[in-house]
């Protein structure tokens, strides 16, 4: 078999991979950057005893937070929400460990063409030709 052809079915086969993998994608449903956590908050009432106890906050709160534009952003998420916010942000790890597979595969093509040898075409001997001017 040629270097070409060697190169030309590897080539294939790292295609049929890379399909394999896009086609995760499509299963992956809404997705949600950022981190899910708990906080436990004192009120706004003055003799409550969240006030003089810590351990008697009130809470758990839940409390999305990620970065935009350099700056941390967080909401204050219902509880009854918290498992949708965490299947979505589940989704997009999902999503980003798609993406790195993909670029993997990239760079194995991409170094199986990089290392490849260019075949030497040679002049047939025989008969030389004169250029007319």
């Amino acid at each position: 078999m040629t270097k070409r052809a060697n190169l030309d079915r590897l080539l294939q086969t790292y295609s049929v991979q890379y399909e394999k993998t896009k086609a995760r994608i499509r299963k992956i449903g809404f997705t949600c950057k950022g981190s899910l956590g708990q906080r436990r908050l004192p009120c706004g009432t003055p003799n409550c005893h969240c006030h003089s106890d810590p351990k008697k906050l009130h809470g758990p709160y839940y409390q999305l937070s990620w970065k935009e534009k350099g700056k941390t952003v967080s909401h204050y998420i219902p509880k009854q929400m918290v498992p949708l916010y965490r299947q979505w942000n589940d989704n997009r790890r999902e999503l980003l460990e798609i993406i790195d597979e993909m670029e993997s595969i990239s760079r194995k093509a991409w170094d199986s063409i990089r290392t490849q040898k260019p075949e030497v075409r040679r002049k047939k001997a025989g008969k030389k030709t004169r250029k007319i001017r």
